[in-house]
């Protein structure tokens, strides 16, 4: 790993598996984009404390991993970048408006990003998943809290604090866990080590194929609410996840099939086996 940004090499898939944290540093040198970490939605109003304390976790904690890379790598705090939107309209939302409104937003820096340059960032995990905080999520930090001050000192496992990673609504491409066949033969060729300009005529074809794939999903999701097919774990659009770990999450989701390998079906907990 290099000493900053400019002077860091552009990994191939494999070298990055090799790195720490290598997939995010690989993900922003391919796409040009010097930026990393969720955007984070606030759905809940009913208490300013517990949610400043639950956003200062999540934040602690992402720092205190990258502290741990040490001298000389700790560089990539500079790049972490959450986008935090409160929004009282959002207060008690479901998530499936948190999504739709995810979804537009992504769909709308992207689409202007390949417009106006270069830039590949339709499969950075930036636009393609989201964190949500609701009010089971601070009702996990205070039970959390609660447990730990009735067992101090004492043996007891303390219930995790959690929130909420949601995969975005529109077709995802397969390195993040969805898509067709073709579409992960061409999404894969942009994450396993072709430069931008090798990728971009394939662009059109690829949007097309997202399209399709898109709406095949939307028919499949249709037939699982009618109870024709039954819903597989990796086509699940959301978790729970331990804000130590979105870090970690977040360098995972641009690999190869990091949401289908990872997925911890709710109640559970990503990190915990319990809500």
């Amino acid at each position: 790993m290099g000493n900053d940004y400019a002077s860091c090499p552009t990994w191939t898939a494999e070298e990055a598996r090799d790195e720490s944290y290598g997939h995010i540093i690989r993900g922003m040198k391919i796409s040009s984009f010097p930026k990393f970490g969720f955007v984070i939605y606030r759905c809940t109003y009913s208490n300013n404390a517990a949610w400043t304390e639950l956003l200062s976790l999540i934040k602690q904690e992402a720092q205190a991993c990258i502290k741990k890379l040490g001298p000389g790598r700790d560089w990539l705090g500079t790049h972490l970048e959450w986008t935090i939107v409160e929004d009282p309209t959002l207060d008690g939302v479901s998530q499936e408006e948190v999504k739709g409104r995810f979804d537009r937003w992504s769909d709308e820096i992207v689409d202007e990003s390949e417009r106006t340059s270069t830039n590949i960032l339709r499969w950075l995990p930036r636009f393609n998943f989201c964190v949500v905080v609701d009010e089971k999520c601070l009702a996990s930090m205070e039970k959390s809290k609660l447990k730990t001050e009735a067992e101090a000192g004492g043996v007891g496992k303390t219930p995790p604090v959690f929130v909420v990673l949601m995969r975005a609504k529109r077709g995802l491409p397969t390195s993040m866990g969805g898509g067709g066949s073709n579409q992960r033969r061409r999404i894969r060729r942009l994450s396993d080590g072709d430069s931008v300009d090798e990728t971009k005529q394939d662009l059109e074809d690829e949007e097309r194929i997202m399209r399709e794939t898109e709406q095949e999903e939307e028919e499949e999701e249709e037939a699982g609410q009618r109870g024709d097919t039954p819903v597989e774990a990796h086509e699940a659009t959301w978790m729970y996840v331990e804000p130590r770990y979105l870090l970690s999450l977040y360098n995972i989701m641009q690999a190869d099939s990091g949401w289908e390998l990872f997925y911890v079906r709710p109640p559970g907990v990503y990190g915990r086996d319990e809500v």
